[in-house]
């Protein structure tokens, strides 16, 4: 297991939605002529994505520590990454080499983002 702490690039936290793919477009699932039976929100998808200045190996796991508030508090993520692409920095010998990995976060957990000033503005 390679754990990696640092070399993050983004985090994009994507709705529960599901969109499928009809006729070469991508349509909302509400959209289908069967709409799915109504459920709760079972939370939200974290992709998470990093560069580094060596390769991981393939199909090597890896746990990746994240901090989407910047408020101290780590999220963990443990999977495999996606190779997306890789890329030559500026100033520096070598390649870099970019990955993706996700994971859902359950719906109770999603507040623990938001920094207690905002969440208690929303109230007022």
């Amino acid at each position: 297991m390679i754990d990696i702490a640092d070399g993050i690039t983004s985090i994009e936290v994507g709705p529960d939605e599901i969109p499928h793919l009809v006729e070469n477009a991508l349509v909302n699932s509400a959209s289908q002529e069967h709409p799915p039976a109504f459920r709760h929100p079972t939370g939200a998808r974290v992709t998470v994505e990093f560069a580094r200045n060596t390769p991981i190996p393939p199909k090597s796991e890896v746990r990746l520590y994240y901090d989407i508030a910047e408020n101290g508090g780590l999220r963990v993520i443990v999977g495999v990454p996606l190779l997306t692409h890789t890329t030559v920095r500026q100033g520096c010998r070598g390649l870099a080499y970019c990955y993706r990995l996700s994971h859902w976060i359950a719906a109770t957990s999603v507040m623990w983002f938001i920094p207690a000033e905002c969440a208690a503005a929303r109230l007022a």
